[in-house]
């Protein structure tokens, strides 16, 4: 989390070939400048890495002891407690965490990195959202501001993070169903376009190929990460031929939507046993 100096209003001037003054008007939104010189003044903001420092600019701070926590869905038990575990440790430290929700949206994340940075926010700690890019950060690099992914990493990224072994984690569950003596085996939940499923799922054919499972005992369901998709990746695999016997799923909320499916399917059985 190296940082190096932050660009400045007088960056901009020399790489835009235009006085400090100018610049301040363009950053002020002022009409008085024209179009051609606010264009050129805004590449070379995009250029230098520049970030508007709200706070700064507002209460002339020189050190900020807030730090931005962008979780990419905080309606997710898991990121939930996440984010407050995060928070407990900042506040017992004298930091102030300034939390944000993205809903696994890229342009929400956007959005709420921008406002952090003109927050002047000391770093930031970021869950990645669905579809997010390296190039997502590029400017928040430029202007040095320390960054660390949490849970979710990204391919091609220079950024840290501190991640579960993923892979690994799912080898082992996937080897325990198998020693529990099942061979057709199901993963349940997730999407291909997440770095995450990519890393369990590779876990899962790992262990299946560790033990001979042939490929015709491997069923895959990608769904929704939530209680729903669980409940609807179960019925999909329950209309098979051969339905799987074991299943290990993407992240607790789909275990328990498709939990939540069997309880509910013994119940129907019961009633009509009943009549």
């Amino acid at each position: 989390m190296a940082s190096r100096a932050k660009a400045t209003i007088l960056d901009i001037a020399r790489e835009a070939g235009v006085s400090k003054s100018t610049v301040s008007l363009v950053l002020q939104g002022s009409g008085l400048i024209r179009p051609e010189t606010a264009v050129k003044v805004r590449k070379a903001i995009e250029d230098v890495g520049y970030v508007y420092n709200r706070g700064a600019a507002n209460l002339r701070k020189a050190h900020s002891n807030v730090i931005g926590m962008v979780i990419n869905d905080l309606t997710n038990p898991f990121f939930a407690e996440l984010a407050v575990g995060m928070e407990r440790v900042f506040q017992a430290a004298g930091v102030v965490p300034f939390i944000a929700n993205t809903a696994e949206n890229p342009v929400r994340q956007e959005e709420v990195l921008k406002s952090m940075m003109e927050q002047g926010v000391a770093g930031l700690i970021v869950s990645p959202a669905r579809g997010t890019t390296p190039g997502a950060f590029r400017r928040i690099e430029a202007a040095g501001v320390p960054v660390v992914f949490a849970m979710r990493r990204l391919p091609e990224s220079r950024i840290p993070a501190i991640a579960p072994d993923n892979r690994r984690g799912a080898c082992l569950a996937t080897e325990h169903l198998i020693r529990k003596g099942h061979r057709r085996l199901a993963f349940f939940g997730g999407s291909s376009d997440l770095v995450v499923y990519q890393e369990r799922l590779g876990g899962f054919l790992e262990a299946c190929e560790a033990f001979a499972i042939p490929v015709a005992d491997r069923t895959i369901v990608e769904g929704e990460t939530s209680r729903k998709g669980g409940m609807a990746c179960l019925e999909t695999a329950l209309v098979m031929p051969e339905p799987p016997t074991a299943a290990l799923c993407f992240n607790d909320a789909v275990a328990f939507g498709v939990m939540l499916a069997l309880r509910k399917r013994v119940v129907e059985a019961k009633g009509r046993r009943r009549r």
